[in-house]
């Protein structure tokens, strides 16, 4: 039987054969693209190694802390320091200083010491001290500017007489090497007297001439000799008086009351600095000038 088709279904049967056979085609060739032929019997080829660049490996951030290192947490800043000191002291007030205001005197030369806390930033400290000064000269006559020696002349004793003193200073350092420099500052505080002063009238004659010699110019009926009358012989003089009855005729010791309770205090210094080179802490110092006296001396501290 021969079957009619009718030329509509043969024409879109045609364009179905067609399509089928190009997309075949087209999958082939894709293939073909995407794997390489291969030669007959070799092996198939190792994956392709990656590839090496020339892009440096960043170096670490220097300003990180280390791996295996403990970072600091301090808040002090690292040239700053503490400390603590002792510190000894000639003291001196000369007689011509004392010239100035006296025409017959004893000079003082005596001690002080001191402990000093300390604050250390660089080469400048900030130094707080509380110490005592023994402001005691020996005993001795003593005659003021403007007085007359017959009647003004005193035999003076000082007991105990000094300050309890605190202060604050200023100081600033100039080391020439690691161990050995300059330091120089100044400072105020305020002094709490202690002890007395006594006071005895002379009346054997003083002069201008003799007011400076116990020996010929002594209190009237005290026992003097080398220069020292005996503290005996001054209290049993004229016994319950008062400054008002002192006098020449009639000595009696008696405390002034002029004596300040407090007083300030200056301080000038300049000094040179020991320290164990490539040692830090222990320290030494040797130091002069005016701690409301003139004064010499030393001291060692140590820094933390």
């Amino acid at each position: 039987m021969v079957c009619r088709i009718s030329p509509r279904l043969t024409f879109v049967f045609a364009l179905a054969v067609a399509s089928s056979s190009l997309a075949g085609r087209a999958s082939a060739q894709t293939a073909a693209v995407a794997a390489p032929v291969q030669p007959v019997g070799a092996a198939a080829a190792a994956p392709p190694a990656p590839a090496i660049t020339d892009a440096a490996v960043p170096a670490p951030d220097e300003t990180s802390p280390v791996v295996g290192t403990i970072a600091a947490t301090g808040t002090r800043s690292p040239n700053v320091s503490y400390g603590v000191a002792v510190r000894l002291r000639w003291v001196s007030v000369p007689a011509w200083m004392l010239n100035l205001f006296t025409k017959r005197n004893v000079p003082l030369s005596s001690w002080a010491a001191a402990v000093e806390l300390m604050r250390r930033k660089g080469e400048f400290d900030f130094i707080l001290s509380a110490g005592y000064q023994n402001m005691s000269p020996g005993d001795g006559n003593w005659l003021g500017r403007g007085h007359d020696a017959s009647i003004d002349t005193d035999y003076v004793q000082f007991k105990g007489l000094g300050f309890v003193g605190v202060d604050a200073s200023f100081v600033w350092h100039s080391y020439l090497n690691d161990w050995f420099g300059l330091h120089y500052g100044a400072g105020l505080g305020l002094g709490i007297v202690t002890g007395q002063m006594l006071r005895t009238s002379d009346g054997t004659g003083c002069t201008e001439a003799n007011a400076g010699n116990v020996a010929a110019c002594h209190p009237i009926g005290a026992m003097c000799a080398n220069g020292i009358c005996s503290d005996a012989s001054l209290a049993s003089l004229n016994p319950g008086g008062s400054a008002s009855t002192d006098s020449a005729a009639t000595p009696h010791r008696f405390a002034d009351g002029n004596v300040p309770p407090a007083l300030p205090i200056v301080n000038v210094l300049v000094g040179v600095d020991f320290r164990l080179p490539h040692v830090r802490g222990w320290e030494a110092k040797i130091e002069g000038g005016f701690y409301d006296a003139f004064f010499l001396g030393g001291g060692v501290g140590y820094t933390f």
